[in-house]
């Protein structure tokens, strides 16, 4: 019960205010602790690291927040965009950010259920840990029936119930990744984040989980 109301105080009342705040303050990040160089930060860093090619491929980012991941991807290589967020304001500024992209305001369970497209990089950074742990793996397999051979689901923030990080709502048991770790199906990668990323300016031990669909 304490969760279930932690996780709607935190979508419906935090999330929507932050989203207010970067409106008028033009931070492309829907978080307290970050700015719009940092996401571009990152998800440069995950593109360098996995040598992905996303010329004209596919880009999903689930959480897309005002698009600024997504916008630096179409920039610098060229790629199709899609995202998903369930703020309206956050869509319209992703939408004013890449004007070729494809947006859904909704939830990602339902987007997911009717998924079309193959992609070739799907990004859930923050956004996972707001979903229970059975809702976790049932997106995360969606998402990897969805990859294009070669493709990668990139889980960051990843949060484990033994740290003391105390902000994430669902955060996964450690052997929960388990199953893909095993799959000859999938290549799994997890990194430090600050490791990946320099400095972080949240829980010093989370993660960035990638997993990679194996022809």
């Amino acid at each position: 019960m304490f969760q279930s109301l932690k996780n709607f105080f935190h979508i419906k009342i935090v999330m929507n205010l932050y989203s207010l705040r970067n409106y008028f303050t033009n931070n492309g990040a829907v978080w307290l602790r970050l700015t719009g160089s940092d996401l571009e930060k990152m998800v440069s860093k995950i593109i360098d690291y996995n040598r992905l090619d996303l010329d004209n491929k596919n880009v999903l980012d689930l959480g897309c927040g005002t698009g600024t991941m997504l916008q630096y991807a179409v920039e610098n290589h060229q790629c199709n965009a899609f995202g998903v967020d369930l703020i309206r304001l956050n869509i319209h500024q992703a939408k004013k950010k890449v004007p070729s992209g494809n947006f859904y305001r909704g939830d990602i369970l339902l987007y997911l259920n009717d998924l079309n497209e193959k992609f070739d990089l799907v990004i859930l950074y923050g956004v996972i840990g707001c979903f229970t742990i059975s809702d976790q793996k049932m997106i995360i397999d969606k998402i990897l029936a969805s990859l294009n051979p070669g493709g990668i689901l990139w889980i960051g923030a990843n949060l484990y119930e033994d740290f003391n990080y105390k902000f994430q709502t669902y955060p996964v048991p450690r052997d929960f990744y388990n199953v893909y770790k095993e799959s000859e199906k999938f290549i799994f990668d997890e990194v430090k984040e600050e490791k990946l990323f320099g400095k972080h300016k949240y829980e010093p031990e989370q993660t960035s989980v990638m997993i990679t669909h194996q022809p």
